[in-house]
């Protein structure tokens, strides 16, 4: 469970408790509190693939509707201390509400069954709240790269050109544009808003400059790419 507490200079706090096992979008019998901007007819994506009469509401606007609630009303430089724990990690910070708001919109989405959002689970399961460009370019093609292994293992095509991966973030950022839509006409100020333009520029931070993030990324490894590097049975070999 994924906890994340926002406190601000007048006192008001808001809590907000995510299951990384979970699904932050499913629907409830009741659906209270439904509002309009919150449907799948509205402002669709051109290319969801969700059945009409599957749902009322689309996943990424219900998954993230609880903290629009929460911060629709909130400019986006009023400061926020913020709290976030997990198991035995507990993590905090005083930043703009923007970047708070950026930091869980990302977490809810990805724990969403939104087709396209949820292709980040991976990497909400090892969420790192507050994240910036350069851990966040790291963990996507850590994250991409690992499942095309287990694709490989599993005897499917792997992708290890990572043109799946360029097309991925298009749509990501696709369903941003469309989500911010939404927000705009749920006439919100500009925190949340803000926050998801602030989310997608991340996203596009690893689909416009794939290649130059893993030269810049290539130092790191310096020791797996000499001449001489010992394979890595070798390596296993001398383990214990």
């Amino acid at each position: 469970m994924i906890r994340y507490r926002f406190e601000f200079a007048e006192n008001s706090i808001r809590e907000f408790f995510m299951d990384e096992q979970g699904d932050t979008s499913q629907e409830g019998e009741d659906m209270v509190e439904m509002e309009e901007w919150m449907l799948l007819s509205a402002h669709r994506c051109p290319g969801c693939e969700i059945e009409p009469d599957s749902r009322l509401t689309c996943p990424a606007a219900l998954a993230v509707s609880p903290v629009i609630r929460a911060f629709g009303d909130r400019v986006s430089h009023d400061p926020v201390d913020v709290t976030v724990e997990r198991d035995n990690i507990r993590i905090t910070t005083t930043t703009s509400t923007q970047q708070a708001v950026r930091s869980i919109l990302g977490l809810l989405l990805a724990l969403s069954s939104c087709p396209v959002m949820k292709m980040l689970r991976p990497m909400a399961h090892f969420h790192l709240p507050m994240g910036d460009a350069k851990n966040t370019v790291f963990r996507v093609l850590g994250t991409f790269l690992i499942a095309q292994y287990l694709r490989q293992s599993q005897g499917l095509a792997p992708d290890w050109s990572m043109a799946g991966l360029l097309s991925l973030y298009e749509q990501i950022h696709e369903v941003n544009v469309h989500l911010a839509e939404r927000l705009r006409a749920a006439s919100l100020n500009d925190a949340a808003i803000n926050s998801l333009v602030i989310l997608d520029a991340l996203g596009q931070e690893v689909g416009h400059t794939l290649t130059k993030n893993l030269e810049k990324l290539r130092p790191l490894f310096s020791m797996y790419l000499e001449p001489d590097a010992p394979p890595p049975e070798s390596l296993a070999g001398k383990s214990g």
